[in-house]
């Protein structure tokens, strides 16, 4: 594991393989179940990925443990309930008796786990009049007159304005929706399910203008109408008369269309359950049929909305006021697993699982049994969804190009993308028996895979097949620099030793999370989710801990010169995609140094190991990822290089944005990559490039925590294609 060659020379070579690879595989073996076609674009709608994945909330997940595991969880986008009955005391009779606080502590809470608010404006406060002069009952069945249509506008337009006041512009930049499932007869009620949706259409249509008015047309992104999937308005009264009376009613599309060119919709959102009541199918035709129906849907969907955002609002196995047993069980993997791959594919721009969290009760906030994935309650297991889901999301983080895939059989989807670090495929299993998938077009490549009754599991594919748990997922990862990362686990290290290991006792050396002396996991996990903590450490402490029950890892080598002599001061780094562990060498060249863990899912795996000192250029070492060792023992042999100016690094900044994120970066030339390190070790950061720049500016996004460290606490690494390597404190300039 010594010195190799530059890192532009190993992707050549080793993209130069997979193209080779792939020529010889084109065509796919005839009896390929799943065959890839590098050098083919996507037969789905989508070209590309740029997907969010979260959760639909109604009010568990701002509990503590519920927000511990929307963090874990890592969900981009968390829909956010206003003015609604959901937010319980929150809601007043007069605008004065509205608890804003309430709402901005719930808002507050996603942006603690890393999720951008959709705010979503569930029908009408009780101040806003309805149709017969009384308060507003709160619900989507309400009616209203022309005065309660501009109370209703107005209300949306000052919940932005006090959103913008209180986060400052960036909620100005988070998406807002009007109402829920106006075509939905049991939510709706006649008024706004049946005909052309034309009293919705004018609902939406004066809170889009009113908040025009208020900051601008086309500032603030407006959408709707959450579309329910299935109700038309068709349901009969027991005297066989339809439920909407004599008014026309209309299939989905149709409603959609007529809504949506009535006032226009920055983006669109709609609903989808499984297509069935309980028990009324078997989950073989959930998977193979129904989900089929979705992917059509989402492809509609992206027709109509023409290049607009669409989301999948609400999605879960099945759910109504009963909720199927199946939502609980491993095929609920799966089948969100699948769906979130068929929205990529047919090019939808996010999923939000309804819902993420559930009560401890079992029961919802209106009463009926609860469909939530985990519960608030930190200490009772999720369901045996969220351990797939934790990959799915891992999965379509970051960007890349979709291509060709052709899968045989009912039972397996498949997504491939090519990213600039090498493709990754994921392949779900929609069969309860665990199956070797013979796969073609793909080089051989780590990988992972998990299922409702498995944890995650590190493998390798070997260019021929993979074994997939049933109902399970597995993700192929082509790159050496390993799937895109969610947030590190090193905060909550440095939370757990500073404020925990005095009862709990010190975290060994290397661990990747502690022995826990004198407590149960669960004990401590219950102690922080009890508000001991603040809420960035607790969220930090809860990844931390996530990863008590895997092995520790601990990469531990030396560094050396071409003579065979120590470097001291060397600086080691154990990368993954865009986050890693770094460590600096002692008198003696030696370093160790803990490693993302690869069955820790809140962390990202280490495919690398990188040396580096500013007099002695750069080295890499992978880490094998077939069967990796938990302690990997690496000696680095750096060889100066001879020729070649070092990167430049120039005008360093540091700037606070809103919600505890802090941005950091440099401009730069002559850099293939640059990583931000903590000056004590720990934490690493690979700042990746702003689009566009004429600068080569380079940056990456920190938390409050860290940032505040400021400049002598950082260091900022670059390494030259040619080897050079240029070490400088965090400077600003």
């Amino acid at each position: 594991m010594g010195g190799s060659l530059p890192a532009c020379w190993r992707r050549a070579i080793r993209f130069a393989g997979a193209l080779l690879l792939g020529s010889l595989l084109l065509g796919g073996s005839p009896t390929a179940d799943v065959a890839v076609h590098l050098n083919q674009p996507s037969t789905g709608f989508a070209q590309s990925l740029d997907f969010k994945l979260g959760t639909n909330e109604i009010v568990d997940l701002y509990r503590d443990g519920g927000i511990d595991r929307a963090a874990q969880f890592g969900a981009d986008l968390v829909r956010v309930w206003v003015g609604h009955r959901f937010l319980g005391s929150a809601v007043g009779n007069t605008p004065a008796d509205f608890d804003w606080s309430q709402l901005y502590a719930f808002v507050q809470r996603v942006i603690d786990a890393g999720a951008t608010p959709m705010v979503s404006f569930v029908a009408a406060p009780a101040w806003v009049t309805a149709a017969d002069g009384t308060p507003s009952s709160q619900h989507e069945s309400e009616r209203f007159n022309a005065g309660g249509v501009a109370g209703y506008a107005d209300y949306v337009a000052d919940a932005i304005e006090r959103l913008r006041d209180h986060f400052g512009p960036v909620a100005l930049t988070w998406p807002y929706t009007i109402w829920n499932e106006p075509n939905n007869h049991q939510n709706a009620g006649q008024h706004y399910a049946c005909g052309s949706g034309a009293p919705y259409a004018e609902l939406y249509a004066a809170a889009r203008a009113a908040v025009a008015a208020r900051f601008g047309s086309g500032v603030v992104a407006m959408g709707g109408p959450s579309l329910d999937a299935i109700d038309t308005g068709t349901t009969l009264n027991p005297d066989g008369t339809p439920t909407c009376g004599n008014a026309p009613d209309v299939d989905w599309s149709t409603y959609l269309r007529s809504v949506d060119s009535a006032s226009f919709h920055d983006f669109l959102t709609w609903h989808w359950y499984g297509m069935h009541q309980i028990g009324e199918t078997t989950p073989a035709d959930v998977l193979r049929t129904r989900l089929a129906w979705f992917e059509t849907r989402v492809r509609l969907i992206s027709a109509i909305a023409a290049g607009r955002p669409h989301y999948v609002e609400e999605i879960n196995f099945n759910g109504d006021l009963a909720v199927d047993p199946l939502v609980h069980a491993p095929i609920n993997g799966a089948f969100l697993a699948s769906a979130t791959l068929r929205a990529v594919r047919q090019g939808a721009s996010g999923l939000l699982v309804y819902k993420g969290t559930r009560d401890p009760s079992g029961k919802s906030p209106r009463g009926e049994p609860d469909f939530g994935l985990w519960s608030s309650a930190i200490a009772d297991p999720p369901a045996p969804a969220f351990g797939v889901m934790q990959l799915v999301r891992r999965f379509v983080g970051g960007s890349g190009r979709l291509t060709r895939v052709d899968v045989r059989g009912p039972d397996l989807d498949a997504l491939v993308v090519d990213t600039t670090q090498g493709p990754r495929a994921a392949i779900v299993n929609l069969s309860p028996s665990h199956r070797t998938v013979r796969v073609s077009g793909l080089p051989p490549a780590p990988a992972a895979a998990v299922s409702g009754e498995t944890a995650w599991t590190s493998t390798w594919f070997d260019g021929t097949s993979i074994l997939v748990p049933g109902f399970g997922l597995a993700v192929i990862d082509g790159s050496l620099d390993g799937l895109p990362a969610l947030p590190t686990v090193e905060r909550g290290r440095q939370t757990y030793d500073a404020q925990c290991s005095a009862c709990h006792g010190l975290t060994p050396s290397g661990a990747h999370a502690p022995g826990l002396t004198g407590a149960s996991y669960a004990t401590v996990e219950r102690s922080h989710a009890a508000g001991l903590l603040t809420g960035g450490e607790r969220i930090n402490l809860a990844s931390f801990l996530s990863g008590w029950r895997s092995d520790s890892r601990v990469a531990t080598g030396i560094v050396q010169d071409a003579n065979g002599t120590p470097i001291s001061g060397a600086l080691v780094i154990a990368a993954g995609f865009d986050t890693g562990t770094a460590a600096w060498t002692d008198a003696a060249g030696h370093f160790q140094l803990r490693t993302s863990d690869p069955l820790a899912s809140v962390t990202a795996t280490s495919r690398r190991l990188i040396a580096l000192h500013a007099d002695h250029g750069a080295a890499y070492a992978p880490i094998s990822s077939g069967a990796i060792p938990s302690g990997p023992t690496a000696t680095f042999a750096l060889h100066a290089p001879t020729a070649g100016q070092r990167p430049a690094l120039a005008s360093s900044y540091l700037v606070a944005e809103a919600s505890g994120i802090h941005r950091l970066g440099t401009a730069s030339a002559g850099a293939a990559e640059i990583w931000a390190v903590a000056a004590a070790g720990g934490i690493a950061r690979r700042l990746t490039p702003e689009p566009g720049s004429a600068f080569g500016i380079r940056q990456t996004k920190l938390a409050a925590a860290d940032a505040s460290m400021a400049a002598g606490n950082w260091v900022i690494a670059a390494i030259g294609s040619n080897g050079t390597v240029t070490l400088r404190p965090l400077a600003i300039e």
